[in-house]
């Protein structure tokens, strides 16, 4: 026997909600299977509901896109500064330079590059590079090129600024996920009262058919494992 499956995000309880509503209005055998005063109470809920499940849902989709955008500039920052400790290493032995330049840039004299898996630690290493070209060329080193001390900066200050705009978007998502949360609870018993009074004007139905009826009105049932799909029978006359 297939199992009821309560909605289980903010999105889904609005549209168990929203169909409740609608499947109500639109078929007259349905909506009098709902009193009338807690079909108003759906209502007027809804009204308050669904802007707030919006704007968490645009957060979401907010954070997700800021969060996405700092992996990319970290991703080549990453490519920057390794490619830079590369060519520092091969221009070293190729021109014969005294291994100290190394030292410069946050290396070894052995050309040990520092491990880079999180991002403070390509932080930095940027900032070696960037504040070791100063000092290398000072030292009567040749500046160095592809790429650039100059071109690593500007992949870190475009880090920088993306990483910067993921907390304002976590506190945009805290606090709408916070605002949601507030009527869960509320959600989550008028989903429960319909579906109950519902169930109490079919009782005489069959269980099948019962959930026929609730299908119709966006709740979820789910087969227990290699269960045929249910085939409800029509409502009594």
């Amino acid at each position: 026997m297939p199992t009821y499956s309560a909605p289980g995000s903010d999105e889904d309880r609005l549209a168990v909600l929203k169909t409740l509503l609608s499947a109500t209005a639109a078929e007259p055998s349905l909506n009098a299977l709902l009193p009338a005063a807690l079909r108003a109470d759906i209502d007027a809920f809804v009204t308050r509901y669904e802007p707030i499940v919006q704007a968490g849902s645009a957060a979401e989709a907010g954070r997700a896109k800021e969060v996405k955008e700092k992996d990319t500039a970290q991703a080549k920052l990453d490519i920057y500064v390794r490619d830079f400790f590369e060519v520092l290493k091969r221009r070293t032995e190729r021109e014969e330079h005294n291994v100290s330049v190394l030292v410069h840039y946050g290396l070894t004299q052995a050309g040990d590059v520092p491990k880079l898996r999180a991002a403070e630690h390509l932080v930095k290493a940027a900032n070696s590079i960037v504040n070791g070209e100063t000092a290398a060329v000072a030292a009567g080193f040749p500046a160095m090129s592809n790429p650039s001390a100059a071109q690593v900066n500007a992949k870190l200050q475009a880090f920088a600024k993306e990483a910067g705009e993921v907390k304002p978007a976590d506190e945009k998502l805290r606090t709408a996920q916070a605002a949601a949360a507030e009527l869960r609870e509320s959600a989550d018993d008028l989903i429960a009262d319909a579906k109950a009074e519902v169930s109490h004007a079919l009782r005489k139905e069959e269980a099948s058919a019962i959930r026929r009826v609730l299908r119709q009105l966006g709740y979820t049932f789910t087969p227990k494992p290699g269960e045929a799909p249910e085939l409800a029978p029509p409502l009594a006359q």
